[in-house]
């Protein structure tokens, strides 16, 4: 979970809301496409050993298998919208990975999963996650 917010805070801090040009914007996008990966992959790893080793019914861990590939492509292409100066799409990658570690700490510690019983809060976090990406994606269509 440390590793996952060094990348996320790499990840926002090459967020950028101009499209300039030359080596320094590639160089950036760059590093921005890797922090980005990095953070997903963790956060996707995360989620499976949430999945393999908690107290997660079967349905959680197969939306929540379908909801990170979705979560990480939405990222990407929110920092793009941010680069296109859309920038109310920096909540994509402010709060998407937050949503994601978020159910990945209340399943995988037992105090906290004691203060949200039953499905609610995977509910909410996955409703959440599912309609942020899907205004994004159709955001960034237009």
């Amino acid at each position: 979970m440390v590793l996952a917010a060094v990348f996320y805070a790499a990840m926002l801090s090459t967020v950028s809301f101009s499209a300039g040009g030359g080596d320094a914007a590639m160089g950036a996008a760059l590093a921005s496409f890797f922090f980005t990966v990095a953070l997903w992959i963790g956060l996707a790893l995360l989620v499976g050993v949430v999945a393999i080793m908690g107290d997660v019914a079967r349905r959680i861990a197969i939306i929540s298998a379908m909801l990170v590939p979705l979560a990480g492509v939405t990222t990407f292409v929110a920092i793009d919208m941010c680069s296109r100066h859309i920038k109310w799409a920096v909540i994509g990658p402010v709060v998407l990975p937050l949503l994601m570690a978020s159910y990945v700490a209340v399943a995988r510690f037992v105090t906290l999963r004691a203060r949200f019983p039953g499905d609610g809060f995977n509910a909410a976090v996955f409703s959440s996650v599912a309609i942020l990406s899907l205004v994004l994606l159709v955001a960034a269509a237009m």
